[in-house]
């Protein structure tokens, strides 16, 4: 209810949204979910779509990890914090400041 699912195209995989913005991806074997992936518009952040994915990680007693392996309790302002404060925001907000920034970084490192 919270997107569109998109047809499947893979076995073991459903989708709901559209990747380049908004998305839901549901990995599964023939019995079990194997894992679930959310990913936000930073460009055109949803609270409706926010606050129903954190709905709905409650009442299954979830909680979300980044990449980076954060722990996120599902409340809308534990979510809201995080996307603002992602990669992807920055990159929004200025790109050339942020490829800038991992251009430096990316020396630094060598």
């Amino acid at each position: 209810m919270l997107l569109p699912e998109k047809p499947r195209s893979y076995t073991g995989l459903r989708v709901w949204g559209d990747e380049p913005a908004d998305d839901i991806q549901v990995s599964f074997d023939e019995q079990y979910i194997e894992e679930i992936q959310v990913r936000f518009d930073v460009a055109d952040i949803s609270l409706p779509l926010i606050g129903g994915v954190c709905d709905l990680a409650r009442h299954f007693d979830c909680v979300f990890a980044t990449p980076e392996g954060a722990i996120i309790q599902p409340s809308r302002e534990a979510v809201i914090r995080t996307v603002l404060q992602s990669d992807g925001a920055h990159f929004v907000q200025d790109p050339q400041g942020f490829i800038e920034k991992a251009v430096r970084l990316d020396r630094e490192d060598r």
